[in-house]
């Protein structure tokens, strides 16, 4: 079905005057435009772009016209003790309301407003919605506003992939299971968590049995989840479950073909397997859904230069350093985007710059076992043979231990035959 509208989900704006409240605001909006974005006949700017797009101009014709769509959903939010106020509009690129509504409701109400926003949107589209997806729409992911806030806040708390981060979203999406053991999403995000922690932080098998733990749970809660069939795949394919996990991320790209979550986790658990060309069509669909993305254009990079593809990887490298160059003017304290452009700078040929933005992101978190192996990805491609394997070195001792990955990741292809590098390895 082609789209019959085009939309953009804006952040809600934070009207409590608490820095710290953002989340609930751009948590709403972001899981507004997760849940929209399942209905075929509506075409939804990825959450990435929109919220760009509000932040540079919050204006919803300015929005429209720069992201090329016939509507934007926008609002704000303020969260008391006991009671949630929120406004929200659907406006056309001329600003014209096509639907408009305040709420003063108890918190505890927090859902119902979620499913009152969303059936006025969908009814302001005038899109067609099927039977499935109306069924989808009307059914919410828990009855308890307490754990939905938890969700969106462990969602928010976990977007920087750093140890404190996602270990405080872990705790967060704990916090919402505990008070509602049927929310599924919550399930999944628990288990990314601790496939996340497994990957990069601590590779113990107590760290394995959880993600395993959560997302079989989250599975048997909703099996017609893309969230919490990726989830479960995330786990399986870091349990060298291989077959099992291809099965999860074909029924998650099934059930929602549109989900850059389902994509990018595909993408890795093929490269770690060392298909490397399926991985490369995972990462560009998932770059597709999100253009404005950096992490997965850096991969796509690293994965065309495995196939011996050195123009398409030099290609996707220069974009890559376009939009982590962007979020580091925004925000020079992202890490990721810091590291990441770095790896970018060093295919590129700016040594200098690179390995000043590889020591800058060292800096914010010199014991974070995820700096330190992409910046040994870095040392490595600048020919930096010890001080690569320095990085590699504290990143184990630090507990990084995905094998897999680092056997089909190109970039450490030059210290394979160092002696230091070979006794890293388990045996």
């Amino acid at each position: 079905m082609s789209a019959a509208a085009t939309l953009a989900v804006a952040p809600f704006a934070n009207l409590s005057g608490e820095p710290e409240k953002t989340y609930l605001g751009e948590g709403f909006a972001e899981d507004l435009c997760a849940t929209l974005r399942q209905v075929a006949a509506v075409a939804v700017t990825p959450w990435s772009s929109a919220r760009a797009a509000w932040t540079e101009a919050p204006d919803a014709t300015a929005v429209a016209r720069a992201l090329q769509v016939a509507t934007v959903l926008h609002g704000g939010v303020r969260r008391t003790a006991t009671r949630v106020e929120m406004s929200a509009a659907l406006r056309d690129a001329a600003a014209t309301s096509l639907w408009a509504e305040r709420y003063d409701r108890p918190f505890d109400e927090l859902v119902e407003i979620r499913q009152d926003v969303l059936r006025h949107t969908v009814a302001g589209l005038a899109a067609p919605v099927t039977d499935a997806e109306r069924r989808l729409l009307d059914r919410a992911p828990t009855g308890n506003a307490r754990a939905y806030e938890a969700f969106l806040k462990a969602r928010h708390t976990g977007q920087r992939l750093l140890r404190r981060t996602q270990e405080a979203a872990r705790d967060l999406y704990a916090e919402a299971v505990g008070l509602d053991a049927g929310f599924a999403r919550a399930h999944a995000g628990l288990a990314l968590c601790h496939s996340l922690l497994s990957t990069y932080w601590d590779a113990s098998s107590e760290t394995l049995r959880r993600a395993d733990e959560a997302s079989t749970r989250a599975v048997a809660l909703d099996p017609d989840l893309a969230e919490t069939r990726t989830a479960r795949g995330f786990a399986l394919s870091l349990a060298k479950r291989y077959p099992e996990a291809d099965e999860q991320f074909a029924a998650a790209l099934r059930l929602d073909p549109r989900s850059y979550e389902a994509e990018y986790y595909c993408a890795r658990n093929c490269r770690a397997q060392g298909r490397l060309q399926e991985a490369a069509e995972h990462f560009a669909q998932a770059g597709a859904l999100r253009p404005d993305d950096y992490q997965t254009l850096a991969m796509l990079a690293s994965t065309y230069a495995g196939l011996g593809r050195p123009e398409d990887s030099s290609k996707a490298q220069r974009q890559a350093l376009e939009l982590a160059e962007r979020c580091v003017k925004l925000d020079p304290d992202d890490a990721r985007a810091l590291y990441l452009g770095a790896v970018a700078l060093s295919a590129t040929g700016e040594k200098t710059k690179a390995r000043e933005w590889a020591k800058r992101a060292v800096a914010m978190d010199p014991d974070d076992s995820a700096v330190l192996y992409n910046v040994a990805c870095v040392y490595a491609l600048l020919g930096l043979a010890d001080s690569a394997i320095d990085c590699l070195e504290q990143a184990v001792k630090n507990g990084f231990g995905h094998w897999e990955w680092v056997a089909h990741d190109p970039d450490l292809d030059s210290l394979r035959q160092h002696p230091r590098f070979q006794a890293l390895q388990p045996h």
